[in-house]
């Protein structure tokens, strides 16, 4: 039996709006991989969170979330600097991050380790800087650990990171970027 022009148009229609759909979701994906600027670029690598209930006797419970953040970044024309270190303040750091949730949260602890093949930490001042080499791959791992209400949600973005082409410049480069992590659920 012969489909009739109209049905076979109709099917072509289709066939064309799955196709559209599958190349603008490739896009996205694509367009959220890629974060960075002319000499850094960013792939996230793992985002990972895990919650512990925490029982004060005669109080209400304390919700306890951790954050993990495994971020590749790349220099691309020459070699960066990047300060390791972490904050949620304004402050000379080489990663900003705030917390956004339905309440509340506290950050309770930070912890910010880089390597890679190549990879050097150099320390300037009071500042300890990882060096990556132009074309090196540096993989920072970020554990933010943070106390908030139970049954609510957190996550956590990094808004900015600094970083240097020459460790005696005065001033950084900032890469503003939008990495979040994964929402958490404060059961």
């Amino acid at each position: 039996m012969k489909n009739s022009p109209l049905e076979l148009k109709e099917q072509a229609l289709k066939e064309l709006q799955k196709r559209v759909e599958k190349l603008n979701s490739k896009s996205a994906t694509k367009k959220k991989a890629e974060i960075g600027d002319e000499f850094i670029d960013i792939k996230v690598e793992k985002s990972q969170t895990g919650f512990k209930r925490i029982k004060v006797p005669g109080e209400r419970d304390i919700g306890h979330g951790e954050f993990f953040l495994l971020l590749n970044i790349t220099a691309l024309k020459e070699d960066i600097y990047i300060p390791l270190s972490i904050a949620s303040g304004k402050k000379a750091t080489g990663f900003i991050y705030h917390i956004e949730g339905t309440a509340e949260g506290t950050i309770y602890t930070t912890n910010l380790s880089a390597r890679g093949d190549g990879i050097t930490k150099i320390t300037l001042g009071t500042l300890l800087y990882v060096k990556i080499p132009a074309g090196k791959v540096a993989d920072f791992r970020m554990l933010i650990e943070i106390r908030g209400g139970t049954s609510k949600e957190y996550k956590v973005v990094i808004n900015r990171i600094n970083y240097k082409l020459n460790p005696s410049d005065a001033r950084y480069k900032r890469l503003d970027v939008e990495i979040n992590s994964k929402v958490l659920k404060f059961l």
